[in-house]
């Protein structure tokens, strides 16, 4: 197995045991690379068999669904399984369409992020336009209920995912409005935002005090915003790792590479 799929099936299994769930009734994963070392491995092999055949285990392992795939496979599960691939918003996409299924009817929808670093076939830093972050590969798996069996569960309020956009403060603007809230009613935004002025369009929105760099804990990849949600998840549940007063809402705001935005909002 790969790394990516490693991570994603250590962090599945961990977390379905601490939900208490033996089966989820979807999988969902958002995933921009893929296992895109097996990528790498296949397309050698397609060069060094010179046109000659090629054992198709090489392709299988390589694609982009392989890591939904082997988790359903390891837990027997014949439900919804899908993955998505939007690049720095896979991970948002994946947490709406698991939204979708809980309105539908699902009980317990198992989603998460993941991704590996791989240089040599994906040029993040020209992608992201910052030469100096540190990238990293991850992966974040959560339990998405309809009505939580504990009293300890945080909830997802909304997601949202923008691509191609011109002012950023206009759009989480909207997102606030959408839901309710305004930005003074947010304690803590977690941002991943690697271009200046995108950065001078948040801090027009928010105070200084409101904002952290979750890159500084998780590093870069294009689904760290699943990271985001987990530490979002921990400081909810758990007040003395950093004082949000009364505003108990965390708004994650993913603006990895600069085009593109993924917003997601918890309450406590």
């Amino acid at each position: 197995m790969s790394d990516v799929q490693k991570m994603s099936i250590a962090c599945s299994l961990d977390c379905m045991q601490q939900a208490g769930i033996d089966q989820p009734d979807a999988i969902i994963v958002g995933t921009s690379m893929g296992c895109c070392v097996n990528i790498r491995s296949f397309l050698d092999k397609i060069l060094s068999a010179n046109g000659g055949p090629l054992s198709p285990t090489s392709f299988i392992v390589s694609t982009h669904n392989t890591v939904a795939g082997q988790i359903a496979l390891l837990l027997k599960n014949h439900g919804y399984n899908m993955t998505h691939t939007q690049n720095s918003l896979s991970f948002e996409q994946a947490l709406m369409d698991a939204m979708l299924g809980i309105k539908e009817g699902f009980q317990h929808v198992l989603v998460g992020g993941a991704d590996e670093e791989e240089e040599s076939l994906y040029n993040m830093r020209a992608r992201i336009k910052n030469e100096q972050l540190h990238l990293v590969s991850g992966a974040s798996f959560f339990i998405l209920s309809g009505k939580p069996d504990n009293t300890e569960g945080i909830e997802l309020l909304d997601a949202g995912s923008y691509g191609l956009i011109d002012s950023m403060a206009d759009h989480i603007d909207q997102f606030l409005s959408s839901n309710g809230q305004s930005a003074d009613d947010i304690g803590l935004v977690l941002y991943a935002v690697n271009d200046e002025a995108r950065m001078t369009e948040l801090k027009n929105v928010f105070r200084q005090e409101q904002l952290f760099d979750y890159q500084q804990l998780a590093g870069t990849s294009y689904t760290n915003s699943a990271f985001a949600m987990h530490y979002g998840i921990d400081i909810l549940l758990n007040e003395s790792i950093r004082s949000l007063s009364e505003n108990r809402k965390i708004l994650i705001c993913n603006n990895v590479i600069p085009e593109n935005l993924g917003l997601i909002l918890l309450a406590a």
